[in-house]
């Protein structure tokens, strides 16, 4: 890479920052942005001389200020848009307006249960005449936006298709920078001439990938397609969730590697019969622009297919061009013709990639050579810098959207390379046979579905891997951390070759990685901590001990503090992992709550030295049934207290067993046929810092109506009843009003819980959610502030 192929990259680096700071903080700041840079490059010029800098610092703000003639009118435009949806929103007018659905209408996928009702669509508005209220407006500017629609509305939706102008009649609100238009009326606006049949053209091609991916498991069919046209339809929320943790929600989202591997499987076979090369490149040339028809203006290929045109046009008259000068000129453009895409997420995260690739990879490549003592070669240290540059260029992005990272996603990135391209390729081929024969096409998609299986299988062992989830600070905060880290590392390797460099590596490596890799491994100390909710698949198992107890008391330490365990689960083997992970060798008190198996069937792994002391059951005479032997067992009723250094339990419910039975009679259709839910033991924990726990074990409504009664009092934190099934009882969780509320549930239960009215009424509340399916093992650690943390993967 020379000096000129980085020519243009520092102005179009700055033009980009401007529109992205356009659409997300105003014009205002855009302009505020371009005062300071503009002074910034005078001074720089007034203090080293225009003999030294001034030339090449000119050229460049001269190419930002140009740039900024044609960005800071769309970026007005843009802010004229947002303001007319705003005053419609907060006078509550119906607004008319054109739009361009980018996708197909679909039941939203989450919020509260009342808001999930109908269908909704991504879609952008078209700079046009507008109606808002009696008033005609002139929309200024193209803005994305969320169409929602029910009810008759919602069936017309239904009936759109991504790539369709639709006219909208309705409602308008906003939240932040985020748009929803409440649709009553919905009419689709067909395309005139060859545009309309394009489009029809583009939905059949669609529907026979579909009906050809039919027979495939739904989250096979849907990666397989993704990869291919970016069509999802069919996939898993927690597949999604999976991969995205894993690093390698990118295989869905078409992009440059896409149009890479359609130019390849073109380009290839003519060369090898021997087409010459204006021919060849016109061929790919023709190839690429049906691909990205089909695929649809997503932000990802409409920067790959605009870096792609230069670089083919190059070729075409026998000149070579800079890949990075043509992305610098790529992301320049889209940013004063677009600033809304320029500045979407797609777009980011594909720039910034690609970016990394071209510019980093290579020398860090080099670099890895070097270090390896060329025992590494170049190709391998090629394989292993493009994941490595491209997962750390899109991290500060990807902590906006989730403030975690996952130590695999690297690691997975290389693993499922080489099944990727195989796999796309053969779904791409698949793709065109759909329209000649569409049992071949089905074949082919099945084995490009086996490549599918294996990328999936490969996500989802990772997500299971300690260090698949570790927690970072949120926000800006996290973001500019993560920048830091990554300015930090690049210094590393540009200044290896010093052994002071090399010597502060280590030390800092030992000192940032060897605490966060101690927390996830089983040899290591467990973190300090006051309350443990196990992941022990479909059941609970909580662990309680005092806050000023050391990390890795009862691990080899000294034990001077006591160690609850509330419910075993209903696997051994997974509270045996749990208590290993936490690093409990001995437990004190053992409550089993009720003679359920999920809250029970997990007791033989509490063995040797780790067989409770004491155990606490409920009332019920077939309790019994479910105790460990030889280890003294006593039902518990309202009122018990158990009381040590640091940590009191108080039992709250049941009274007896006949008031457990009592309750379970009264409920209506919520209990399983015998009183055991409503006889759980409901304990209350209290620290010596006041901090309150409630776990209400599968108590059901009516016994919830009844302990509600009695005024527990609040909760810092409360153990969500009965897995979040939907049988609660609001005014008990309103006493309570926790700050915190804990699910243990296991990961696709056949049950559906945790329902979307439990999660709803703990958040309503003010709650934040933790649940073992999603987050895993989850600690409070000790310490004034101190945030909940995943120790484990979600099971």
């Amino acid at each position: 890479m020379t000096r000129g192929d980085l020519r243009l990259l520092p102005a179009a680096t700055c033009v980009w920052a401007l529109a992205v700071l356009g659409i997300t903080a105003g014009t205002a700041a855009a302009v505020a942005a371009a005062a300071v840079l503009v002074a910034l490059a005078l001074t720089v010029i007034t203090l080293l001389g225009p003999a030294r800098c001034g030339h090449g610092v000119f050229a460049h703000l001269g190419i930002v200020v140009l740039a900024g003639v044609l960005l800071f009118p769309a970026l007005q435009r843009h802010s004229g848009a947002e303001e007319l949806f705003a005053d419609a929103a907060s006078e509550g007018l119906v607004v008319e307006v054109g739009v361009r659905a980018s996708s197909e209408a679909a039941p939203p996928s989450g919020g509260p249960e009342w808001s999930r009702s109908g269908l909704q669509m991504r879609a952008r508005t078209v700079a046009g005449p507008a109606r808002f209220g009696t008033a005609q407006e002139q929309l200024p500017a193209s803005l994305p936006v969320l169409v929602r629609a029910s009810g008759p509305a919602a069936e017309e939706l239904a009936r759109v298709r991504d790539g369709q102008s639709v006219h909208l009649r309705g409602g308008v609100s906003t939240s932040g920078s985020l748009i929803v238009l409440r649709a009553t009326e919905v009419t689709v606006v067909a395309a005139p001439g060859g545009a309309g049949r394009a489009q029809e053209a583009r939905h059949r091609f669609r529907g026979i990938a579909r009906a050809a991916t039919s027979h495939l498991p739904a989250d096979e069919a849907a990666l397989v397609r993704g990869m291919t046209t970016g069509d999802t339809a069919g996939m898993g929320e927690r597949t999604e969730e999976i991969m995205r943790r894993a690093g390698i929600s990118h295989l869905v989202a078409v992009s440059g590697a896409n149009i890479a591997l359609v130019l390849a499987a073109v380009l290839a076979p003519l060369l090898l019969l021997g087409v010459r090369r204006r021919p060849r490149l016109l061929a790919a040339a023709t190839v690429v622009a049906g691909y990205v028809w089909l695929v649809g203006d997503e932000p990802s290929v409409q920067r790959a297919a605009t870096m792609a045109a230069p670089l083919l046009a190059a070729r075409f008259a026998g000149v070579r061009a800079s890949p990075v000068a043509v992305l610098a000129l790529t992301v320049a453009l889209w940013s004063v013709l677009d600033p809304v895409t320029a500045a979407s997420i797609g777009f980011l995260l594909s720039a910034l990639a690609t970016a990394a690739i071209l510019i980093v990879a290579p020398p860090l490549a080099t670099a890895l050579v070097e270090l390896s003592g060329e025992r590494l070669g170049r190709t391998a240290a090629l394989v292993l810098a493009v994941p490595l540059v491209a997962q750390a260029a899109c991290t500060p992005v990807l902590l906006l959207l989730t403030p975690e990272l996952s130590l695999w996603a690297v690691a997975v990135n290389m693993a499922v390379a080489p099944l990727v391209g195989p796999a796309t390729v053969i779904g791409l081929v698949a793709l065109v046979l759909g329209v000649v024969s569409p049992p071949l096409a089905a074949a082919l998609y099945t084995l490009a579905a086996g490549g599918a299986h294996a990328v999936l299988l490969i996500a989802r062992t990772a997500d299971a891997l300690p260090g698949s989830r570790i927690p970072v600070a949120e926000g800006p905060t996290g973001v500019l951390i993560a920048i830091a880290v990554l300015v930090l590392a690049g210094l590393a390797v540009a200044g290896r070759r010093l052994r002071v460099v090399r010597w502060s590596v280590a030390v800092v490596l030992v000192l940032a990685l060897a605490p966060s890799l101690g927390r996830q491994l089983p040899m290591r100390s467990a973190p300090g901590w006051t309350v443990a909710m196990c992941a022990v698949g479909q059941g609970d198992a909580m662990l309680l001990r005092p806050a000023d107890r050391p990390a890795g008391s009862g691990a080899g330490g000294s034990r001077d503090g006591p160690t609850v365990l509330v419910d075993t689960g209903g696997d051994p083997d997974l509270l045996r992992t749990c208590l290993d992970r936490l690093q409990v060798r001995t437990i004190d008190l053992l409550v089993l709550t009720h003679p359920h198996a999920d809250h029970t069937g997990g007791r033989e792994a509490l063995t040797g030295a780790r067989a409770p002391a004491e155990q606490w059951v409920c009332p019920l005479p077939e309790a019994a049934r479910d105790v460990l032997d030889s280890i003294p067992a006593r039902p518990v009723t309202t009122g018990e207290r158990w009381e040590r250094s640091g940590l009191a339990l108080q039992v709250l419910w049941p009274a007896s067993a006949e008031e457990a039975q009592r309750a379970s009679r009264l409920e209506r259709g919520s209990g399983e046929g015998d009183a055991a839910n409503d006889c759980s033991v409901v304990l209350a924990a209290t620290w010596e810092d006041g901090t309150r726990l409630v776990a209400l074990g599968d108590l059901e409504p009516a016994a919830q109506e009844q302990l509600a009664a009695q005024e527990p009092g609040t909760a810092d934190i409360v153990k969500v009843a009965h897995h979040g099934s939907r049988f609660q009882h609001p005014p008990l969780y309103a006493q309570l009003d926790p700050d915190l509320a804990l699910v243990g549930v296991g990961a696709e239960n056949t049950f559906g819980h945790p329902t979307d009215e439990a999660l709803d009424l703990a958040r309503g509340l003010g709650a934040q959610v933790l649940r073992t399916d999603e987050h895993g093992t989850v600690v409070l650690p000790t310490g004034e502030g101190a945030a909940p943390r995943s120790v484990g993967p979600g099971r």
